[in-house]
């Protein structure tokens, strides 16, 4: 108690006045978050669920095999492994709401206290705490719960850096230090990057006149900076590491700005739920640029007022000033390659690596809840005439009258958000809520201001003021995406699917993937949940996933494959030991005509051209025949132009129980097309009709958008009845058909049976269905580990070429259990076959796992583990060389016999980030033992 009084002390808040301000953020935000944390509900929602969440309950391991084919836990800073208060919210029943609430606690906290340095004020501190906090940036990133911690600590380093300008402390400069630290350990690296930027130009702006000299001041906050980042060094090196084998190092400019603020959807700081994404207003459903959630800025309208009055009347002009910069400055970040500041932000250290222009709606939030507490501080002070309040809010209103106005000018037409997007947008504000409450709001506003104003130490008005800042913020917060998307706490509990996987694939050390990623149903066991049930996986989702596993795999951003997964030749899957995949339960879809077809594609290639897998073939064989008069087909033609209309492309052999045969043609024109038919440069060279469309979707030929068509057709059936197979040749050319769907219609029955897509592929099989989820078993899955006879040097796409077609340069099939792809000479010749050779593993833990090997002749040792630096191997107790086989994956040579090989990780990056942490803390520790220095400045201030 009496370090803490001490603390209290030198930051000049008396420990009452401290706890008073921290238990009346705690019930703020506790009553705003009610409609969730008092209904067993968890505050996580998207991200929040499938990613954060997911590592907060798990534990903390260097190297984590249950996901994503083996990935560095700890390396990744948004585990937040490091992060004092995850550790220790995660060690209390029911953390996690806790966890998430305790950001928007430290945040209101934090900026309280800066502007409370400021102005002295404790209304106007409330306030600017009460408007960063629940600002829309904050409560739109809920879900992102690395960004909300590490959006926390920005206002505790600047109010550290405002203290020392005053007066250096030991007490503020330990403060300063620690927050920046626990900024880099809350693990969201681009609002780190933001937020020290920030602080860095706060200090150099501001101190160029600080009361302790200009000199020692910028050393001192050189100081906070450089040990403050010393002590997260432990979370910095190892992370610096996987983000150069991510796909974060292959970042252009064009990622860069990706998710900027489109001009025509500035509007949104006005009007926060105009383009819908916010439950009840107007449209529900979000149709802008993006998402909401990334372009959300709203900061409120009565903050907004406030801020302009605390830059006009401000006595504290160079803070002002200051604060106004980067009010401007942020904003015009958020807007992207729409100004050139975005070319001069790709090149500089590190902010280059980033994308989400929008995020620096942190710095623009913060600084107008910062100007918001300096105009309310003017108000209390008088120091504002009527005349200049009444003009402030007057040009307050012209301002939302014009953003009204550009939404006006649009209604009865067409609203252009992006190239594809166009809706009609009803914005008269008695048709509209999203039009209505914002001007509602600034009608409510301005009259409580203003009456306020007239008598501002009445604690009636001053109630009804922050009433109405409630009002104004929670009119977005209030109803954003956590109050439906949060799930409930049972979520956490593994289904039976996961039990029942979780136990056959320890049993054999293989894995699974779930093909949709985080957009599975929990049924799915999509990643991370998966980890945290304890189901090893071969996919994972994260920011910084390795771009190897994600080429090999050919995994998107939201951890889902891509169908070329389910392909016989792509052999990717069965390096990776994937032993089942899950999968949506199919609900057949029904077209106009009232025939239904599954709703995932086949996505088989035929034909011999195009840059696709060169098929000749395929047939479907039914266990049970299927009655039918008609079969029906979905496909697309590539590459074909040229083909004449008529023209035969495919031939269709029926055959039914009793060895009847009926053949069907597929024609050009008549029963499919070329995909890119309407694509305005492909359209004139076709030489082909336009068959009936099923479905379309956006495309790109040339750079130039337009739609792409997949095509239907029904071709008649009459001499077959029960139909047990069907052939499908191609006889065309140099062209290529995209098989989507198969179906069976039966007129008289009145009846259609669609073909499941995955068994066409005959490595898989289906090994349980729920109402939700399929899974099937891969036939093909390989091993945990192997002996390969012979090693193969190909370059790196060379090598990932052979994987996904089966087939090496030479011509050769590629057999992965006789062949190891490598990228360095290992000087492995073919051996001879040895039908003794085994490889089995006999010891598996988070760090270390040891292989037990026999072979008459030299061998190559693979692993379905993926190769990562600090991985290191001992071949019968002596060091051993490791090499990158299979494109991703960990690789051996061994001589003949019997052999003990143990790999073992070792995170040198992480012990060298200790060292460095450690020496921070006793530089640290050094400097506020140096009572000279200090003592000389406190007279000095």
């Amino acid at each position: 108690m009496a370090k803490f009084v001490s603390l209290s002390s030198a930051v000049r808040i008396p420990a009452r006045h401290f706890l008073s301000v921290l238990l009346f953020y705690s019930l703020l935000f506790t009553v705003f978050f009610a409609p969730v944390i008092f209904r067993g509900l968890l505050l996580a929602p998207a991200d929040g669920l499938s990613y954060h969440l997911a590592f907060f309950q798990s534990r903390k391991v260097f190297w984590d095999g249950l996901l994503a084919s083996g990935f560095p836990m700890t390396a990744d800073p948004q585990v937040m492994a490091w992060y004092p208060p995850a550790m220790i919210f995660s060690l209390l029943p029911a953390g996690w709401n806790l966890f998430v609430i305790s950001a928007y606690v430290m945040a209101s906290c934090f900026t309280y206290g800066y502007v409370y340095k400021l102005t002295n004020s404790k209304l106007a501190s409330l306030l600017s705490g009460m408007v960063y906090g629940l600002c829309g940036f904050m409560i739109a990133h809920l879900g992102h719960t690395a960004i909300i911690h590490a959006s926390a600590w920005p206002p505790l380093i600047l109010w550290a850096l405002e203290s020392l300008r005053h007066k250096l402390s030991r007490a503020w400069f330990a403060v300063g230090c620690l927050a920046v630290a626990c900024c880099v350990l809350a693990g969201h690296l681009q609002i780190v990057a933001h937020g020290l930027l920030l602080s860095a130009l706060y200090a150099f702006s501001l101190g160029w006149k600080a009361p302790i000299a200009r000199a020692r001041y910028f050393l001192v906050s050189a100081l906070v900076l450089v040990l403050g980042v010393g002590l997260a060094a432990l979370q910095i090196l190892p992370t610096a590491e996987l983000a150069s084998l991510s796909t974060r190092s292959d970042y252009g400019f064009t990622d860069f700005i990706s998710y900027s603020l489109p001009l025509n959807q500035v509007v949104l700081l006005i009007f926060p739920a105009v383009f819908g994404g916010v439950a009840r207003y107007g449209q529900t459903q979000y149709f802008g640029a993006w998402n909401l959630t990334e372009l959300t800025g709203y900061v409120g309208l009565l903050p907004l007022l406030l801020a302009v009055i605390g830059f006009s009347v401000s006595r504290r002009k160079s803070v002002s000033i200051f604060w106004l910069c980067v009010v401007v400055l942020a904003f015009l970040l958020t807007l992207g390659n729409r100004t050139p500041l975005a070319a001069i932000a790709y090149y500089l250290p590190l902010l280059g690596k980033f994308r989400v222009p929008a995020r620096h709606f942190m710095e623009f939030s913060l600084a107008v809840s910062i100007l918001s507490g300096i105009g309310l501080d003017a108000l209390l002070r008088r120091t504002v005439s009527a005349k200049r309040l009444l003009g402030i809010m007057a040009a307050m209103a012209l301002v939302v009258i014009a953003a009204g106005g550009f939404l006006l000018s649009k209604h009865g037409g067409l609203y252009r958000l992006t190239d594809e997007n166009i809706v009609s947008l009803n914005v008269v504000p008695w048709r509209n809520t999203a039009v209505a409450m914002p001007l509602i709001i600034l009608i409510i506003a301005g009259v409580a201001l203003f009456y306020f104003y007239r008598q501002p130490q009445s604690t009636f008005r001053s109630v009804l003021l922050f009433v109405v800042l409630l009002l104004d913020l929670g009119s977005f917060g209030w109803y954003y995406e956590w109050r439906s998307r949060s799930p409930r706490a049972e979520i956490l509990n593994p289904p039976p699917t996961a039990n029942e996987l979780r136990r056959a694939l320890d049993a054999n050390q293989q894995r699974f993937v779930p093909v949709r990623g985080v957009l599975g149903l929990p049924s799915e066991l999509p990643p991370n949940l998966s980890r945290l049930w304890q189901v090893p996986g071969a996919t994972g989702y994260g920011p910084l996933n390795l771009s190897r596993l994600m080429s090999l795999l050919s995994m998107r951003t939201d951890a889902s494959l891509d169908p070329s997964w389910k392909e016989s030749s792509n052999q990717s899957l069965n390096l990776a030991a994937v032993r089942y995949v899950t999968l949506p339960h199919a609900a057949p879809l029904k077209d106009p005509q009232g025939v239904l077809w599954n709703p995932e594609n086949i996505d088989f290639w035929l034909g011999a051209g195009c840059d696709v897998p060169q098929n000749k073939s395929i047939k479907f064989e039914f266990n049970q025949p299927i009655q039918a008069t008609s079969v029906g087909i979905v496909s697309r033609l590539a590459c074909s132009m040229s083909i004449s209309d008529g023209t035969e492309v495919l031939r269709v052999s029926v055959t039914d129980s009793d060895g009847n045969n009926e053949i069907q043609s597929l024609l050009a024109g008549r029963d499919t097309s070329e995909w890119a038919f309407d694509c305005r440069t492909v359209k004139p060279l076709v030489k082909h009709r336009l068959a009936k469309v099923f479905g379309s979707f956006p495309a790109q030929v040339n750079s130039e958008p337009c739609l792409g068509h997949s095509y239907v057709a029904m071709l008649p059936l009459s001499k077959v009845k029960n139909i047990r197979r069907v052939d499908l040749v191609w006889v065309g050319h140099a062209e290529a058909l995209s098989l989507e769907k198969l179906t069976f219609a039966d007129s008289v029955l009145q009846k259609s049976t669609p073909v499941d897509p995955l068994p066409v592929f005959s490595q898989w099989r289906l090994v349980r269905e729920t109402e939700d989820a399929r899974v099937y078993e891969n036939l093909r899955a390989l091993p945990r580990v192997w002996l390969a006879r012979e090693t193969v040097t190909l370059k790196p796409d060379e090598a990932l070429k052979a994987i996904k077609t089966s087939r090496l340069p030479d011509g050769r099939s590629y057999e992965p259990l006789r062949t190891a792809l490598v990228e360095e000479s290992v000087g492995l010749g073919s051996q001879p076959p040895d039908l003794s050779a085994s490889a089995r593993i006999v010891s598996l833990s988070d760090r270390v796992m040891e292989v037990q090997t026999s072979s008459t002749a030299p061998s190559f040792l693979v692993t379905s583990d993926i190769h990562y630096p600090g991985w290191r191997v001992q071949i019968d107790g002596q060091p051993g060389q490791l090499f990158l086989a299979n494109y991703a994956f960990r690789g051996v040579k061994l001589p003949a016999g019997n052999h003990r090989v143990r790999f073992e990780f070792i995170p040198k990056r992480f012990y060298y980030g200790v060292s460095i942490s450690v020496i921070s803390l006793l530089v640290l520790a050094g400097l506020l033992a140096v009572r000279r220095f200090w003592v000389g400045s406190e007279r000095t201030g």
